[in-house]
């Protein structure tokens, strides 16, 4: 028999309240051994997700995954954006995670460069600790570049594209 690590109720607890307070968030799915907790806002639309299990904590610390490339530009070849152009409007990662520009690996991106975008509409998903938190365009226009690399590591508040309009 697999012994598992359950949440105490002030674990729980955090958890709903970090869904709660997060405007990105919109659902939480965990899994402890044989312990699910999922939580959805009201209103939330489903996801189509995988299930994946939290391993036990290691005692060997993460190392931090080097910054994201700009896709098909040379290791250093290019500088990251840090400043948003005239008449651009930049989406930025609401939080340190990782990046994904579609909602599953079979499903098609949601946003691609030159594609029109409306205001609110999701374009892509920053993941922390299997929480996916949609990021959503703070305008409508279209999608001049975008500045993450599907799967890679995102900054809090690094530049992950540039909406024109």
């Amino acid at each position: 028999m697999r012994s598992s690590m359950p949440l105490t109720h002030s674990d729980v607890r955090s958890l709903l309240d970090i869904l709660d307070r997060s405007e990105g968030l919109e659902s939480l799915d965990i899994k402890l051994g044989d312990f699910v907790l999922r939580a959805r806002k009201h209103g939330a639309a489903p996801l189509a997700t995988v299930p994946i299990e939290i391993p036990a904590p290691s005692a060997r610390p993460v190392e931090p995954a080097p910054p994201a490339a700009t896709p098909g530009a040379a290791a250093g070849a290019e500088v990251p954006v840090t400043e948003v152009p005239a008449g651009m409007t930049a989406i930025r990662a609401p939080m340190l995670g990782t990046f994904y520009c579609k909602p599953s690996p079979e499903q098609p991106a949601y946003v691609q460069e030159g594609a029109a975008v409306a205001l609110d509409q999701t374009v892509c998903l920053v993941e922390v600790m299997k929480m996916f938190n949609t990021v959503k365009a703070p305008v409508a226009g279209r999608v001049r570049r975008i500045l993450a690399e599907h799967g890679k590591l995102v900054q809090h508040d690094q530049i992950l594209m540039l909406i024109e309009g």
